[in-house]
Parts: structure tokens; C-alpha cells; sequence
């Protein structure tokens, strides 16, 4: 009876041991995961279109320089790309980059040393990349030229297909005066109403030109327009524009310059 007594005991403390094994190795490895920094995937549509005057460009290359290359971290990806009418037949991106991954540490099976010698190397890859995009910024902005037409909703449908492979947090920017001027539609021409304003986005949504942008963070910088009531009316299109897409644009991501830099965490989450 002793006997049975004990083994029942050395079994219990044995099933015990393994358990607390397995929730510290559990714990570990959801440690490490939850710490794992995937980044942001952000993209840029510029406009060039003669709307799109002398301050404007000075405004949009202040943002790139003061605001989003400062911010981008280990992990990210940042594209950049004109707003034209050449978007889906001819796209091509004015800048892709990729920022390298920020070392992943595991305190119960990496070495500490050697991870914060890999930690080091990681940020000055980033500093390093930083100021060649830096380095690159206004030849970028000149390299772009100047377009025509400002057909933004091609642009959006190119972002759905460039959001769909990433892993990453997505961020949209439009740096424009969000002024559609690609036939059929010239924003500076509509008769703006409520009504108009249904009837065209129940159009858009018919042509398929709302994607559905789940899960993506939405700023506009470099707004502008003819007076303080048409921006007021276009505006309020781009907000239900948003709405319908299932993006996440707040009234205060709308603006001339680029605000609330870099997005909280319950943007899209």
C-alpha cells in the first residue's frame, strides 16, 4: 500500500513538473511572438498635377523630410508613387524600401550579448537607410515630373493590391489636393449637394471604384481647393468615400500638412 502510495505521489509531482515545463516554454514562445515587431507597411501616392502649385510641393517634401522618414523604424516598408493617370497600365513606383527586421530575442534561449551586438547592427542599418532615403528625396520629387490628370481612384484600387500580400500594419498617404480631375469626373466642376454626393458614390461603388481597404490607416496632407466651401464639400465625399471602403480616415488625418504623425495604435486595429 506504501508502495502504491508513494509511486501515485512521484507520478503526481512528475505530471506537475511537466505541466509548469510546458506553460514556461508556452509563455515563452507567446512572449516571443507578441514582442515581435512586423512593422508598417506604408504607402504614398503623390500627386503632380498642375493643381498642385509651388507651396504645395515645398509642403509635401517638408512632410517627407521632418515627418515620415524620421519615423520609420526597423520593419518597415515605405513606397512611394505618383498620382496619374498611368497608375494600373504603367505603374511604377518612385521609391521601395525595405527597412531590415528588428532582431527577435527569446530570453530563455538567446544570448543577451549578442543579441543587443545584433540590436546595435539593426539601428544603424535603419540610420543608414534613413539618410539615403533622405539623400533621395528631391531627386525623387523632381524624377516625377508632373502629370496631367489626378485620377486618385485608380491610385486606391493600386493600394488594395499592394496591401494584400503584407503582414504588415497598413498606412495610406495621399499627398494631394484630393481634387479628381480624370473623365468622367472633375471635382472642381460639380454642383455639389448632398444628393450629388450619393448619386456619386452609389456610381463609384457600382463601377467597382471603392475597394475595400479593411484594416488600412488613411492620412491626406496637401489639401487644397478654389475656396473654403468646396473643401468643405470634398471633404465630406472623401470621409463617406473612406466609410464605404472600411478604412480608418479621421476628420483630423485630413488636412493641408501632415498631422497626428505617426498613427496611435488603434488606427485600423
Amino acid at each position: 500500500m506504501r508502495s502504491t502510495s508513494l509511486a501515485l505521489k512521484q507520478l503526481v509531482a512528475g505530471v506537475s513538473v511537466l505541466a509548469l515545463a510546458g506553460a514556461l516554454l508556452t509563455g515563452c514562445f507567446v512572449s516571443a511572438e507578441s514582442t515581435r515587431n512586423v512593422g508598417n507597411e506604408i504607402i504614398i501616392f503623390v500627386d503632380f498635377s498642375g493643381s498642385m502649385g509651388a507651396e504645395n510641393r515645398a509642403l509635401i517634401e517638408h512632410d517627407f523630410a521632418d515627418t515620415i522618414i524620421p519615423s520609420l523604424a526597423a520593419g518597415d516598408r515605405i513606397l512611394v508613387a505618383p498620382i496619374n493617370e498611368e497608375t494600373l497600365t504603367s505603374f511604377h513606383a518612385l521609391l521601395d524600401e525595405t527597412f531590415p527586421p528588428q532582431p527577435e530575442f527569446n530570453r530563455w534561449m538567446d544570448n543577451t550579448m549578442r543579441h543587443e551586438r545584433e540590436l546595435k547592427a539593426s539601428e544603424r542599418e535603419v540610420d543608414e537607410l534613413r539618410e539615403k532615403i533622405r539623400a533621395q528625396l528631391p531627386e525623387m520629387l523632381l524624377k516625377a515630373g508632373s502629370s496631367n490628370k489626378t485620377d486618385i481612384f485608380s491610385s486606391l484600387l493600386m493600394a488594395k493590391k499592394l496591401f494584400q500580400a503584407t503582414e504588415r500594419r497598413k498606412i495610406l498617404i495621399l499627398m494631394s489636393d484630393m481634387i479628381v480631375d480624370y473623365p468622367p469626373y472633375r471635382f472642381d466642376r460639380i454642383s455639389w449637394t448632398p444628393e450629388k454626393k450619393q448619386e456619386l458614390l452609389a456610381e463609384l461603388q457600382l463601377k467597382g471604384l471603392i475597394p475595400d481597404l479593411s484594416g488600412v490607416c488613411v492620412y491626406v496632407s496637401a489639401v487644397t481647393a478654389e475656396s473654403a466651401e468646396m473643401a468643405r464639400q470634398i471633404s465630406g465625399f472623401w470621409q463617406d468615400y473612406f466609410d464605404r471602403s472600411h478604412a480608418d480616415l479621421d476628420s483630423s488625418r485630413y488636412a493641408h500638412v501632415l498631422l497626428h504623425w505617426p498613427p496611435s495604435d488603434d488606427c485600423a486595429s
